[in-house]
């Protein structure tokens, strides 16, 4: 797996919550992209085909377990301009996971981040509906 991420490389958020995204526009809310602690989950669309990439996202969905409603797919360049670093960090099942990293450690200024990537990302539903995980 190569180490190194280019900015023009696609990363895509999978979107398992309803608050991720605006259902009227399929716009994506900053929420999508604020860490849980120090770093993001995003998955590279790198050498991915549409299938494989959704595929990936059910098995997320399927471990969380949460519903998956789509993705935000963001190219690596927009994170780079919010002063963040994306790294590689295979996962089994996920060879192309990586984590978004270095997010300040003020709250506001993380949203503040998260807006910046929110603004540019673009909505993909899943294209078989909201697949609900029980």
């Amino acid at each position: 797996m190569n180490g190194f991420i280019a900015p023009d490389e696609l990363l895509a958020r999978y979107i398992t919550s309803s608050k991720w995204f605006h259902k009227q526009d399929q716009t994506v809310t900053q929420n999508a992209f604020i860490p849980p602690d120090s770093e993001l989950s995003v998955t590279r669309h790198l050498g991915l085909t549409e299938g494989a990439i959704w595929i990936i996202g059910k098995k997320i969905a399927e471990s969380i377990p949460r519903s998956l409603h789509g993705r935000a797919d963001v190219e690596t360049s927009h994170v780079i301009a919010q002063h963040l670093n994306v790294v590689p960090q295979p996962e089994d099942g996920n060879p192309n996971h990586a984590n978004i990293i270095n997010w300040p450690p003020d709250k506001d200024a993380r949203k503040m981040c998260a807006l910046g990537i929110a603004r540019v990302a673009h909505f993909v539903a899943n294209p078989e509906g909201k697949v609900q995980i029980r």
